[in-house]
């Protein structure tokens, strides 16, 4: 299973490498896209945050997967924005053709319209989590559109990850591990990502709440509504999935997603060498309990981690009746 890392920092990028990043995906910003279809037109799902998570322009861009491609390494590009127009679409055929002439692997697109473009041209086709890929069903449309990867939603359990690997071989599975977790469904959600005007989710969740409640259980409930708040703000923070390793490295999972276009690149390295460390160790077990017993979890999670707060697949750790122990 390979580790899928986002890149915001050229300048660690080999760093990534050697740390056993084989695969890297980014953005860009694009002012010719913004001049002809405005400022609110996302290029991807992170458009609205501007440079923070789009850094490089598309000329950038080029030059970055010419530097991933020289480390051996595959690079994707994402297209993955809630929706796009015809004309839009046609806009984007113009990226595919030069991001293919520059050696990128692939693009993750998040509408079928724009997969047989991103094909013919040559390009790997992966279905964005946008696409809601919940099934072995879905899982073969995209495949036979033309897609060679899907995306697996977040919120989707490991019984289900396997049944699709199962049922649908024929296409690649990339799963998210670390980092960013969110209690929404990406292919559901309307809402968009601004920097200084935060996505409705987020609003939402830190909106002031007031209890019209009697006045004895009051207290309790405004303390339950601020633990449950700190507790998911965790979890959107340092969501972890490093307990589901072995059970998708035995279901031929293809690769482990860190999320982070706006993270810092110090703690998606650290990242890295967690995936990298516990995928060598799950290769080495007989059983998922072994690898429990055997992994390790990097100290600045072990908080997290002891607590049961950050957890993409939290039905490994519980169903096994056995915490994973931590390092220090």
């Amino acid at each position: 299973m390979n580790p899928l890392v986002p890149v915001n920092d050229r300048t660690y990028l080999k760093r990534y490498a050697q740390a056993g990043g084989e695969e890297f995906y980014l953005g860009f910003h694009d002012d010719a896209w913004h001049e002809r279809f405005g400022a609110s037109a996302d290029l991807n799902r992170m458009t609205g945050f501007g440079r923070v998570s789009n850094p490089y322009s598309f000329e950038e861009v080029l030059d970055i997967v010419g530097e991933v491609r020289a480390l051996g390494k595959q690079a994707y590009v994402t297209f993955n924005a809630n929706a796009y127009s015809r004309e839009q679409l046609d806009f984007l055929f113009g990226y595919f053709e030069r991001l293919q002439d520059a050696g990128a692997t692939g693009v993750i697109v998040s509408v079928p319209e724009a997969v047989e473009p991103a094909a013919d041209c040559g390009l790997r086709v992966v279905a964005s989590t946008m696409c809601g890929v919940y099934n072995a069903a879905i899982a073969r449309v995209y495949r036979r559109l033309g897609c060679t990867r899907v995306i697996v939603p977040r919120d989707v359990g490991l019984d289900e990850i396997e049944a699709m690997v199962r049922e649908a071989p024929e296409v690649e599975y990339e799963a998210f591990l670390m980092r960013n977790g969110c209690i929404f469904a990406d292919g559901s959600c309307l809402g968009r990502h601004f920097e200084g005007r935060n996505a409705l989710c987020w609003d939402v969740r830190h909106a002031r709440r007031e209890n019209l409640v009697a006045p004895y259980g009051g207290e309790r409930l405004d303390r339950e509504l601020s633990e449950n708040a700190l507790a998911y703000e965790r979890f959107h923070r340092t969501a972890c999935g490093l307990c589901a390793i072995w059970r998708l490295e035995r279901a031929g999972v293809a690769a482990a997603k860190i999320v982070g276009r706006s993270d810092d690149s110090s703690f998606i390295l650290r990242d890295i060498e967690a995936i990298v460390r516990n995928t060598a160790i799950a290769r080495t077990c007989a059983s998922e309990r072994e690898y429990l017993e055997r992994m390790e979890i990097p100290p600045e999670r072990a908080d997290s981690c002891a607590e049961g707060l950050s957890c993409y697949y939290p039905e490994v750790r519980f169903s096994c009746g056995k915490l994973a122990t931590s390092y220090s």
